[in-house]
């Protein structure tokens, strides 16, 4: 397995409480797909958006989860945790 950070912006509407049940979801789809959340996950606080592409979303919440899963499921659950309604934007870079 290889270890990897991922950097998430949750669209929570401004709530951080709705951050700690999102970080659950994705900490749930990473198990799903075979990783494993290897440390604490980094609560980054909401920020607005240099660049606002849609007015209805001008700020995220931005979260830190260290990780490790095999490079061939990588792809897969990159697009399982984009596909997630409360998940605005992912980053997965290794560690």
């Amino acid at each position: 397995m290889k270890q990897y950070e991922g950097l998430f912006i949750l669209n929570t509407a401004g709530k951080v409480e709705g951050a700690d049940e999102v970080l659950a979801q994705v900490t749930e789809v990473i198990n799903g797909a075979g990783g494993k959340v290897t440390g604490e996950v980094e609560k980054l606080d909401n920020r607005s958006f240099a660049r606002v592409a849609n007015k209805k979303y001008t700020s995220g919440f931005y979260a830190k989860v260290p990780f490790e899963i095999e490079h061939t499921e990588l792809e897969g659950l990159r697009n399982q945790l984009t596909s997630h309604n409360d998940v605005f934007r992912v980053l997965v870079t290794s560690a």
